[in-house]
């Protein structure tokens, strides 16, 4: 087990932080390449059972009823139109939308008694991202620097002094709000400093259209982009290089003078950004896992041809290289029309799952979880599935699912976790937890603990302040390995 000592400068390693942008002005919300590459140094590791995470964040607010928790016995305005399908655990259902993830449950834990009180969509993601609440339940919570930092930029932080080509953490396919024209808080930095975001990729959607209205759904087809790390039509790698050596005559003359020190040090960061970028155009560079259609036809085809198949086969081509937590969110992609609504399905519900969620979900989340096996990744890889929120038990007049986080699952399937293992239950309406209420601050201390890190140990703030790394959440024993 990882320990968290007194210092920062004791926390564990792991691969570094390092933004795919060009070199020069190259910016990530607001951080150049330099700057963000600042946060190197040393660190010791003791590696958990979970080498890395891949994250599934079902965006909007994934249902019990039409996913792990059916409720075929209720009433049907709660359970709804479909039936029940029988997982590879005896006893237990998956809803029939879901014909091939279950399974895959002999390998995973599934927790059924996820629970907090802020039933919204930015407050939500922010609280099961870092384990604390909004400090005001709104529907616009904003970014902000006091906030407690995800779980990827946590990740980022204790692997911050790694020497490796690829970052600790990254997030795709966009950051959250993105598609809607916003920027939700959850992802970031917040008290750790910015400079621990997490590596956010872009994307191209290429079925753009114009929907009727917000539950005019589609599955999203798209391509995953890396920011700025093309080099520009009339920038070749020779005349890259001749400015690298330009800035070198510099660095020459600027080295005698002691007082300039820190200028040296800022250029030291910008000779590792130019590194990166000439690395990022090479056919030997690590960030080739983002190039999907070097894999099988046949494979991609089994993922699923659509931007989250593609997005799922890139997690496991990320940590295959390394890096320690991936998370692949759905995104409400309305500016566009692609897909306006994720999981958020307050009309149209069964239409929209049946047809364009649980779909993509069960064909990327099975082919993911047979590739890692294949490959003897599955045994140090752990899958978790979660959203910010579940959706009501009842459904309402426009045939929807209304916001409901007072209850909703948690799965975790492969490294860290028990096998075969169903913990914590809902009412016979999946309305509240009968049985081992979890909150988010549980959830991210389980991921820690599965990560080989200590959950009870303090991370430190831009001030240096001792802060819980896991917001004194309680790692869930019950389903731990």
């Amino acid at each position: 087990m990882l320990k968290l000592q007194a210092k920062s400068s004791r926390i564990c390693g792991g691969p570094r932080r390092r933004d795919l942008l060009t070199a020069g002005g190259l910016s990530l919300l607001g951080l150049s390449l330099p700057e963000l590459l600042r946060a190197e140094s040393s660190t010791n590791h003791a590696p958990g059972k979970a080498r890395s995470v891949i994250l599934i964040y079902l965006f909007g607010g994934p249902p019990k009823h039409e996913l792990f928790d059916p409720k075929p016995e209720a009433a049907a305005e709660i359970r709804g139109p479909f039936g029940t399908t029988a997982t590879d655990l005896p006893g237990v259902h998956y809803s029939e939308l879901l014909p091939t993830m279950g399974r895959w449950l002999h390998r995973s834990s599934l927790v059924r008694s996820g629970t907090h009180v802020h039933n919204d969509h930015s407050a939500g993601l922010l609280y099961t991202m870092t384990g604390k609440k909004a400090k005001k339940l709104e529907s616009a919570v904003p970014v902000l620097p006091t906030q407690a930092p995800s779980m990827n930029a946590v990740i980022q932080y204790l692997h911050r002094h790694e020497r490796r080509a690829l970052p600790a953490s990254v997030w795709m396919p966009c950051y959250l709000g993105w598609g809607q024209s916003s920027i939700r808080p959850g992802l970031y930095g917040g008290f750790l400093g910015r400079q621990y975001d997490p590596f956010i990729t872009g994307v191209e959607l290429t079925n753009k259209r114009k929907a009727k209205d917000f539950y005019d759904s589609a599955i999203p087809q798209g391509v995953i982009k890396l920011p700025r790390t093309k080099l520009q039509p009339q920038m070749t790698l020779d005349r890259l290089d001749a400015r690298h050596s330009l800035l070198t005559q510099f660095d020459r003359q600027r080295r005698s003078f002691g007082k300039y020190r820190n200028l040296i040090e800022a250029d030291q960061f910008k000779a590792k950004a130019f590194d990166l970028l000439t690395a990022s155009n090479s056919q030997n560079s690590p960030w080739r896992a983002f190039q999907v259609d070097e894999e099988p036809t046949a494979l991609r085809e089994k993922y699923g041809r659509n931007l989250y198949g593609d997005a799922l086969l890139t997690c496991r081509r990320l940590v295959e290289r390394g890096v320690r937590l991936v998370t692949m969110s759905w995104e409400a992609f309305e500016k566009d029309g692609a897909d306006p609504t994720g999981w958020d399905t307050h009309k149209n519900h069964f239409e929209i799952v049946k047809n364009h969620r649980a779909p993509v979900l069960d064909q990327g989340y099975s082919a993911l979880c047979e590739d890692l096996e294949s490959r003897g990744m599955l045994d140090e890889t752990l899958i978790v599935i979660m959203g910010e929120m579940g959706r009501s038990p009842k459904v309402n007049a426009g045939k929807g699912r209304d916001h409901w986080s007072y209850a909703y699952d948690v799965m975790f399937t492969g490294a860290g976790v028990k096998q075969g293992c169903v913990l914590g239950a809902s009412d016979k309406i999946g309305a509240y937890p009968t049985d081992h209420p979890v909150g988010p601050a549980d959830i991210v201390a389980t991921v820690y603990e599965a990560m080989g890190i200590d959950s009870s140990g303090v991370i430190y703030d831009v001030g240096q302040r001792p802060q819980p790394i896991a917001q004194h959440g309680t790692p869930i024993a019950g389903i731990l390995a």
